[in-house]
């Protein structure tokens, strides 16, 4: 082979390695828009905290086991998260339907049918939380169709958080306008934050439920901005991440 058919091949072998790392980074980047340094290191600390927790116990305990999936879900490690939760459960059944935060994790791997029973007895513990019902609508629309969910929406009176009514009506049907002016009456008032999280979140939510991804996309991208740090903010994070990975990698296979 020639000296020069010898630099075609290096400089095209050099564009196919630039190229495949540009698409890792745009997937990688995606994954991590809405996590910031901080909140990276914040997830990491607790991981590890979580880890050096359960090995320093002589016997394993349930709640430690819980403690680790509830941080490596916090930062977005979901497979990891449903390991432990389902070693929490193994070892405690009676825990399961107190584990709300394991039909969130299996969501995020696609176990979409687990998660619909994992709310389903979420709810005989926790009636009035329409968290649960949203989640709950969201995986049956992924695990058959949206009609479908509409037909078997969880009843969950008496969630007096704002805008926790108006997401539960908006369940079956209609559009948003009655949840945005309900965070928009907050307006002013130390709940505003939180309750614009909760918008944005379970906008996204619904959204991606009925497959609108530039809706799903919008709210999920703000909620994932909000300043707040507790646990359904972090979730919030992770589901922007996590459809930003989901969408960049339907693109890519069009």
């Amino acid at each position: 082979m020639s000296p020069s058919r010898w630099c075609v091949m290096i400089r095209s072998y050099r564009v196919i390695v630039l190229v495949a790392f540009l698409i890792g980074w745009v997937v990688v980047d995606a994954a991590h828009a809405d996590e910031s340094a901080e909140h990276q290191a914040r997830h990491e600390s607790a991981i590890q905290a979580a880890r050096e927790s359960l090995e320093n116990q002589t016997l394993d305990t349930p709640d430690a086991i819980v403690r680790l999936g509830d941080a490596l879900l916090r930062g977005g490690n979901c497979d990891q998260a449903v390991t432990q939760f389902e070693r929490a459960i193994d070892m405690r059944p009676e825990l399961e339907p107190y584990l709300w935060q394991h039909g969130i994790a299996l969501f995020f791997v696609g176990r979409f049918d687990d998660a619909k029973a994992l709310f389903e007895k979420h709810r005989i513990v926790n009636p009035r939380d329409v968290e649960n019902a949203a989640w709950h609508f969201l995986c049956v629309a992924k695990a058959n169709d949206v009609a479908t969910a509409r037909k078997i929406v969880l009843p969950a009176p008496g969630d007096t958080r704002v805008p926790m009514k108006e997401i539960l009506q908006r369940l079956s049907g209609g559009d948003f306008d009655a949840i945005n002016s309900a965070v928009k009456k907050t307006q002013g008032t130390s709940g505003y934050v939180n309750a614009s999280l909760y918008g944005d979140l379970y906008i996204g939510l619904i959204a991606d439920a009925e497959n609108d991804l530039a809706i799903a996309e919008k709210h999920l991208s703000r909620a994932a901005q909000c300043p707040l740090t507790h646990y359904m903010a972090d979730i919030a994070r992770v589901y922007a991440a996590r459809l930003k990975t989901r969408t960049v990698n339907e693109r890519q296979g069009e």
